[in-house]
């Protein structure tokens, strides 16, 4: 649970390169990567090059999130169209 903690912290918090519109798309992407994760992870709970990889996401989903926190700590109408792409974010 501690990756899904972390990734669905990164998904609400949000960062990266450019506006609101990329950030909004890389933080549904990673969403999707974590729940894609997470499934494959259920389905093979022994499977240690798989842990490996999950640690891994939960580092590059924390890192994430706390770069989307600061860059939108101040900028309330960032962070509201990022939770609407989420709520709007498809997973294949």
């Amino acid at each position: 649970m501690t990756i899904l903690g972390s990734f669905l912290f990164a998904s609400v918090i949000l960062t990266s390169c450019g506006g609101v519109e990329s950030d909004a798309k890389k933080t549904c992407e990673m969403y999707c990567e974590g729940i894609k994760l997470m499934e494959e992870a259920m389905k093979n709970p022994t499977d240690t090059d798989l842990l490996k990889k999950a640690v891994e996401y939960e580092e590059e989903a924390t890192a994430f999130g706390e770069e989307m926190e600061e860059k939108y700590k101040d900028d309330e109408e960032g962070k509201k169209a990022i939770a609407k792409a989420m709520l709007d974010c498809k997973c294949d």
